[in-house]
């Protein structure tokens, strides 16, 4: 066996570093899009299975990333006339990539498909580059691309956020 020349201090130095990596790129590969910022392109599949995006003139994202967070934008939603997200120049967007396929397949789609508005729909890791705070909706402020608030708000909140335009 060959003598080990670095210190007891370097060796445990070194360890951290190899053990910081991964967190730090963690970090950089799903750092939260932050104020102004430009958005990405961002392209995704609704519960028609049509893709859409989020256009320039979009001014609103509105995002859910627990189910009854967006039981709550549903039930608000449902009782808007078609349109009302267009009118408003709104997405919305929900994080479904924690679901089980099974579940999304067997009965959030078939649910979803119900509902008079289209529901942008994450699947992979774009959900993590949002904010995000448990209970809340998460609001993006938008213009051409560009990040102009975020905002963490209550679902009883989300009529203000529409006549506040």
């Amino acid at each position: 066996m060959l003598p080990c020349t670095l210190s007891y201090e370097k060796r445990i130095l070194m360890k951290f570093k190899l053990l910081m990596i991964p967190l730090l790129l963690t970090g950089t590969l799903f750092a939260e899009f932050k104020v102004g910022e430009k958005l990405p392109s961002i392209s995704l599949p609704d519960q028609f299975e049509n893709t859409l995006q989020v256009e320039s003139t979009d001014r609103l994202l509105i995002l859910a990333f627990e189910k009854d967070i967006s039981s709550a934008i549903n039930d608000y939603l449902k009782t808007k006339p078609a349109g009302y997200l267009n009118e408003h120049h709104a997405r919305y967007i929900s994080d479904i990539s924690a679901m089980p396929s099974l579940i999304t397949s067997m009965f959030a789609m078939p649910k979803m498909k119900k509902l008079p508005f289209s529901i942008m729909l994450i699947n992979d890791d774009l959900g993590k580059e949002f904010g995000k705070e448990e209970g809340k909706i998460t609001v993006y402020r938008i213009e051409n691309h560009q990040i102009k608030t975020v905002e963490f708000i209550a679902p009883d909140q989300l009529p203000a956020l529409f006549q506040s335009r």
